[in-house]
Formats: structure tokens, sequence, C-alpha cells
């Protein structure tokens, strides 16, 4: 027993010693392989072979270069230096890569095997030939520029040769020591495995290894799982790829962002799932060794959604594997983001050029009745002795280029108040035959004047009332036919008007046709007609007035009704532009809004107090609230209403926003603090009320605003609690009929005479005023002008009101000028509207009243 443990022992011993020389022997050997091999791949990783290919390459990359300064030198224009100089400097380095090629033993084995080292001498000879002409002065050289050209370009094909046989050479070399490595590592190879076999024999010494082998598993799949916890609560996606781009890792973030099971994902090749910018699949890894980040791409999910990501990927090495780490962040919003940033940033910028655009159109027209009015006023200022007849030519000057400046005005502040107000229609009943006849009356004249017949076309049959905004359609057709009238010369306008009933609806389409025999319009010109500040100018006539607004204008107005406009022409034969719109009929007894009289009067008699300087607007208030049974007290400026609120409590107090002593908001402001009235309604009457102006009355505590002139209608609603702060709209009428006819019946004839006349009486006495009165005594004719203004509006004089206030804002802005400039204006105005209430009382009097108020005026 003893002796075969000995004997047991002894083979121990021996096996020993045996396994110690076969992993000896081996282990020279795998020392010797493996010296001789990593000197095999050392001398393929040297520069050598590197530098050897891309210098025979740089030869025809910068003989490509001196060809192509040559040529640019050959086709420059003017001082030939800079060209020159850039040719010297491209011969230069020519001229240096062949010396190092020719020179240098290191390229003489790829020059020598392909027969270049002739080819390459004649490269040398040609350059020591043509150095004296490269070197010659800059006209010297710009001469023989082209010679020098065609003499290089004789030896192109030689160089490439050169090139592409030297890298053939090369590669060859490289491709034999890649052989003899492969040979190495096969008999490295050979003696590794019987290194394993040896070692293999060594397992049961491994026993203990395999132990703590065992245990350090355990400790690393510890360290996996808290690692697994780890990567889970991140917020990017997180994909693992082998070598071969399968996906061997997958974090919850990454399935919930492919839409993938991590079961599914698994295996699964990677790179079909990023795109390029271009659609395509991207190339991955992007990298083989150390890392990038911030890479923009695409990422397909599962359900076929294209999500923006940003990609960060780097190389983890586990023993001798090599595992790409990719890191993707869903970046969804912040594209979002700037793109919504560049939306703003482009919104603003178009804000800018349409800025700009009306600045220089704007300008424009308006400096050329600026320089008319000017000038006229010059000429009567330089006239001595000015016939009745020149003053009245003068006068017409100056009214016309006033209108026309007017009326570019108000374009823009048209335009300015849709694109704001995103165009409110006033819906109400209006008979359409009417309107045409207000349409078409004024018109006739204009388009006399330029030699023009304008004629109507309708079923004879009447058309009959509809359901809309008549306001804004008066405006439309009114612009359509201006325009017309405007572009057309010695030839006839038509306006063309069609009504259908629409199939099954309670609606009639209306098509208003406006054709003429004028200029006509291009057919490129007629897709942007209707764009703001476009306007097409005659080449074969005088140039056209405009702001290049009002179709832009019209086309808001007739989209926001719901309707179509558009124009067919035909460019020097004339035009026809047409509207399409559906409205309503209205019955007989139909109102959309009350009118004056079916407007309700509040069920029980109130309390008013009216604040107002203007003796006029407090006698008119006063009539209409007495005559609807309502109480009323009156203060003539903010500090006595305030006093009078605070003793009497009132239901309703009108406050006139702008009065001497203390102006309307303050006094508001006043009543709210406390006393006897600091409940009650505060209406703001004002001759005008703009958008910036309501939050203004609400901040001082009034509760409506009502713009002069003041009607019944408007008074009954404010005492209602209808009446709102609406900003006033547009309007350039001379004269108010309606309204005025409105205040004579509520007034009765006598009192609406009387109100007339010392509306005429008030007016000659200010404009009388306006010559005598300068700067220093400017606030006293600015409160003038706000009592006649206030009186204006009651009396439907709206042009006139209007100029009014235009001076008193100017007034108040601090504008320090020569009020009597302000005079040929508004006397000129004032003569208009004189003629027009004139025109008014003789068709609404009587004879005999008629011809004593004319008598008066």
């Amino acid at each position: 027993m003893r002796g075969r443990q000995e004997l047991r022992r002894k083979f121990r011993w021996i096996h020993i010693f045996l396994l110690c020389v076969a992993v000896s022997v081996t282990l020279v050997l795998s020392i010797q392989l493996w010296a001789l091999s990593a000197q095999k791949i050392k001398d393929l990783r040297s520069s050598k072979t590197d530098n050897v290919v891309w210098t025979l390459g740089q030869l025809e990359v910068e003989f490509q270069q001196l060809e192509l300064s040559l040529q640019n030198l050959v086709l420059t224009q003017g001082d030939p230096s800079a060209a020159a100089a850039e040719v010297r400097r491209r011969f230069d380095v020519y001229y240096s890569r062949v010396e190092i090629l020719s020179d240098s033993p290191l390229y003489q084995m790829a020059l020598v095997a392909n027969d270049n080292v002739v080819t390459l001498q004649q490269f040398k000879k040609q350059n020591d030939r043509l150095a004296p002409l490269i070197d010659a002065p800059d006209d010297l050289l710009a001469e023989n520029a082209a010679r020098l050209y065609a003499e290089f370009n004789a030896v192109e094909k030689l160089v490439r040769q050169v090139s592409v046989r030297g890298n053939a050479v090369w590669a060859a070399q490289g491709e034999k020591a890649r052989d003899e490595v492969g040979a190495i590592m096969f008999r490295l190879s050979i003696v590794t495995v019987i290194l394993m076999a040896s070692l293999g024999m060594l397992a049961v010494l491994l026993f203990r290894l395999n132990l703590q082998n065992a245990k350090s598993a355990r400790e690393h799949k510890a360290t996996s799982v808290r690692l697994s916890e780890v990567l889970g609560t991140t917020s990017d996606a997180l994909v693992v790829t082998d070598g071969n781009g399968r996906i061997v890792e997958f974090n919850r973030v990454a399935e919930e962002l492919l839409k993938t099971e991590r079961g599914a994902a698994l295996g699964q090749a990677f790179d079909r799932c990023l795109l390029n910018e271009r659609g395509d699949f991207a190339r991955l890894p992007f990298v083989s060794s150390g890392r990038i980040s911030g890479l923009q791409l695409h990422l397909k999910s599962a359900d076929g959604r294209v999500i923006p990501v940003e990609v960060s990927q780097g190389v983890a090495k586990i023993e001798t594997a090599k595992f790409h780490v990719y890191f993707l962040r869903d970046i969804t919003e912040r594209k979002n983001a700037e793109r919504a940033l560049r939306q703003s940033r482009d919104r603003a910028q178009a804000g800018e050029r349409v800025k700009s655009r009306f600045l220089a159109v704007m300008s424009h027209e308006m400096r050329t009745p600026l320089n008319g009015i000017l000038g006229v006023v010059d000429l009567m200022r330089d006239g001595q002795n000015l016939t009745a007849r020149e003053f009245d030519h003068y006068l017409d000057l100056l009214q016309n280029s006033g209108q026309t400046l007017l009326t570019h005005v108000n374009d823009v502040l048209d335009i300015t108040q849709l694109e704001a107000d995103d165009i409110t229609l006033s819906e109400g009943r209006f008979d359409f035959d009417v309107l045409l006849e207000r349409l078409i009356a004024p018109m006739q004249l204009v388009a006399a004047r330029r030699g023009n017949q304008l004629l109507l076309e309708k079923p004879p049959e009447s058309l009959g009332c509809f359901i809309g905004d008549e306001k804004r359609l008066h405006q439309v057709l009114l612009n359509l036919l201006g325009n017309a009238v405007k572009f057309t010369e010695n030839g006839v306008i038509t306006v063309t008007v069609n009504a259908s009933r629409i199939k099954g609806q309670d609606t009639t389409e209306l098509e208003v046709q406006i054709s003429d025999t004028g200029v006509g319009v291009a057919e490129d010109e007629q897709t942007r007609i209707f764009d703001d500040f476009v306007r097409i100018e005659d080449q074969t006539r005088e140039q056209r007035e405009g702001t290049g607004l009002g179709l832009g204008i019209a086309k808001r107005i007739v989209t926001a009704m719901g309707g179509d406009i558009g124009v067919e022409s035909i460019f020097g034969e004339g035009s026809v532009f047409w509207i399409r719109i559906a409205l309503r009929p209205a019955k007989m007894a139909e109102r959309l809004s009350p009118d004056e009289d079916d407007m309700a009067v509040p069920e029980k008699a109130l309390s008013v107090l009216i604040v107002e300087d203007n003796p006029t607007n407090r006698f008119v208030l006063s009539e209409l609230l007495t005559r609807d049974g309502h109480r009323v007290a009156e203060a003539v400026n903010g500090k006595d209403g305030v006093e009078i609120a605070r003793q009497e409590p009132f239901d309703v107090i009108l406050m006139d926003v702008s009065m001497p002593v203390m102006g309307g908001l303050e006094a508001a402001r006043l009543i709210r603090m406390g006393g006897a009235s600091c409940e009650s309604r505060i209406v703001a009457v004002t001759a005008h009320v703009f958008d910036q102006d309501t939050t203004e009355f609400r901040d001082a505590g009034m509760d409506a605003a009502v713009s002069k002139p003041i009607s019944r209608k408007s008074i009954r609603a404010v005492l209602t609690g209808e009446g709102r702060m609406d900003a006033d709209r547009n309007d350039t009428a001379l004269l108010d009929r309606i309204h005025l006819r409105q205040v004579m019946q509520s007034l009765g004839p006598q009192k609406g005479h009387k109100l007339i006349e010392d509306f005429c009486l008030e007016a000659r006495d200010v404009l009388a005023g306006l010559d005598q009165t300068d700067w220093q005594t400017s606030g006293d004719i600015a409160i003038r002008l706000h009592r006649l203004a206030g009186t204006a509006a009651l009396s439907g004089a709206k042009r006139f009101r209007t100029a009014l206030n235009q001076m008193e804002s100017s007034l108040q802005a601090g504008d320090r000028q020569d009020l009597s400039k302000w005079a040929p204006f508004l006397s000129s105005l004032w003569a208009e509207t004189r003629a027009e209430l004139k025109d008014f009382l003789a068709d609404a009097d009587s004879s005999d009243l008629s011809d004593r108020n004319n008598a008066r005026l």
C-alpha cells in the first residue's frame, strides 16, 4: 500500500516535470512567435508606408492645384498680382514635392519598380525649365499663363501614372507583409493550442482557483444587478451592442422609446433603428474607440413613428470582447421649442419687412399730397394780387391734396383695425337697392370727370332687404368701383348685380360684378393684387395715387362675411372685379339690431347726472333723457360733478372725458372713492373711443363708453346696461344724415334747427379765432375746439369733428406750430360741411322753414 503511494507520488512528479517541460517549450516558442509577430505588426503600423502613399497621392493633388491656379490666372480680369502669387505658391509646393520624391531613398522602391524614375526626372527638368517664367513679374507671368497651363496639362496623365503605380507597389508590399503576419499568426496559433493542451493538464491544480472563480462570479452577479438597477433609473435610453451590432442589453427607457420589449429586442440589429438626416440607415458604430456625443439622428420605433433623438456612443472592452454603448435621448420637445422659436423669429422678421414696406409706401404716398399742400401754401403766400378764380383754384388744390392725405390715413387706420379686431361685423337690416343707389349716385360725377360712363345692370324687380353689415359691404363695393373709375378713362364702367336663392337654404347668393374698359391687370399680377401695399402701376399713363391697401381691406371684409372676391382681367382691355356673398333675406318686421324707436325704454324713470362742459351737448342729452321720463341734473365740469354726486345718489352718471377744471377720468376716480353715488353706473362720453382708451376708462372706474354723436339708441343702451367700451370705427362720411335726422326727430323741428344754428355760429367764431391765436393762448383754443367737436358730433358733422379732434390732439401733445396753418384746411372742410347741412335742411324742412334756415346759414 505504501509502495503504491510512493509510486503514485513518483508518477505525479514525473507528470509535473513533463508538464513543466511542455509548458516551458511552448512558452518559449510562443514568446518567439509573439516577438516576431509584434515586430511585423509594428512594421505594418509604422507610418512609412502611409507616408509614401500619402506623398504619392499628394503629388497629384498639388499638381492639380497648380493647374487650377494657372487656370484662374488665365481667367483673371484686372490686377493679376493675387492670382500670380497663388500660382507661385502652388508651383513652389509642387516643385518641392518632386524634389522630395526624386532625392529621398524612401520613395525609390516605388519609383524604380514601375519605371517612374525617368518620368519623375522629366518632371524635374520641366520644373527647372519653367521656373524662370514662374518667377517672372506678374504681368509677364499672366501673359504666359496659358502656355504654362498647356505644358502642365500635357503631363497630367504622367503625374497620375506615377501616383497610381507607386501606390500599387506599396499596396503589393503591404499585402505581402500581411501574408507574412498571417503565417506567423498561424504558427502562433498551433503553439498556442499545444500550450493550452498542456495547461489543460493542470486542471486538477486549478480546482482551488475554480472555487475562487465561483466566489468572484457571485460578486460579479451582485454588481451586475446593482448596475442594472442604476441603468434602469436613468432618463436616457441605453442600448448595448456587440461587435456585430446585435443588441445585447436594453433598458426600460429604450423599451418605451422603441416600443419593443427587451426580450424581442435582444439579438436584433440596432443599425436598422437609427436614420440620418437623409432618411438612410446610420452606419454603426460611429467610433470604434473613445467616445462621441451630441449626434442628432432619428429613431424609428416599432410602431413606425420617427422620433428625433440625441445619440452618444462609447466603447467598452470587457476582457477580449468589445461592446458599443449607445445613450439615446428623446429631443422631440427641444425640436418643437426650436421650431417655435424659428417660427417666432420668422414672424418677427416678416413683421419687420411689412413694417419697412409700410413705411416706404406711406412715406411716398403721404409726401405727394403734403408737397402739394405746402407748394400751394407757398404760392398763396407769395401771390400779391390773387384773383377770386385763382384763389378758388388754390383752395381746390388744397382740398384735393388734403382729401388724398386723409384717404391714405383712413386706409391705414382701417387695415390696422381689421388686423387688431379680427373684423367684427355689425349685422342689421338693410335695403340692397338703397345701398346700390348710395353707391352709384355719388360716383356718377366722379366717373364723368374722367370721361367714363357708369351703368347699373340689375334685375327689374326689387332685390329686397337682407340681414348683414351694410356699412362694410358698401365699403367693399365703393372701393372696387373707385378703383374702376381711377384706372379707366373715356370708357364704360358697369355694375352688374345678380341674386339667386341657394337651394335648400334660407339664404340668397348675391353676385356683384364691377367691369371696366380700363388698363386691365397683367395675369402674373392678379395673384397678388389683393395683398397689402400692392399697387399695379400703369406704365403707359400717369402714375395712380394710392396706398395699395384698398383691395386688401376688401378681401378681409368679404372673407369675414363668408364670401369670395376675385378678378378676371385682360391687360390693356379691362377688368372684372366680382364678389359673391350669401345673405339671409330680412322679413318685413325683422330687426337684428333695434332701431331708435324700437330700443326699449327703461321700465322705471332713472336719475341721471350729466357732467358736460359743452352747453349744446348738455342741452341735447337733457332733452333726450327728459323725453324718456328721466330726472336730470347737470354739472359743467368734473369738479362740480364730483360734489353733486357725493351729495345725491344717481342711477347713471354721463361723464364727458375732456373738460376744464377737472377731467372726466379724475372725476370718476374721486366718485368711486366714496359718496352717495360711489356705486352708480358711470358712462364715459367722448368724441372718439380708441382701443387704448377703453382700458384707461375701466381703470378710472367707468362702466361703459359712448361715442359722440349721441343718439337716442346709444343713450337708451347705456341706461339699460347694454353699452360697451367699443372703439370707434373709421368713417370718412362728411355728414351723418341718419343721425342728424334722428336728432331732429328727437328734439323737434324748432330745437333741432336751433342746434344747427348754434353749431354754425360756434364754428364761425372758432375758425375766425384761429388766425388771431398763437401758441401762448393755444390752451384756450384747445378747450374751444373740444367743445366744437362735441357739437359737431351731435350735428352729424363726422369729418369736421375728426379734423377738430386731430387738431386738439396735436395741441395737447405739444405740437408747437403756427395755428393759422390749420385755418385753410378747417375753413375748406367747414364750407363743405355747411353746404351739406344746407342741403339737408332743404330736403327735411318745408319750403318756408327751409328758406328761413338757409338764409341763416
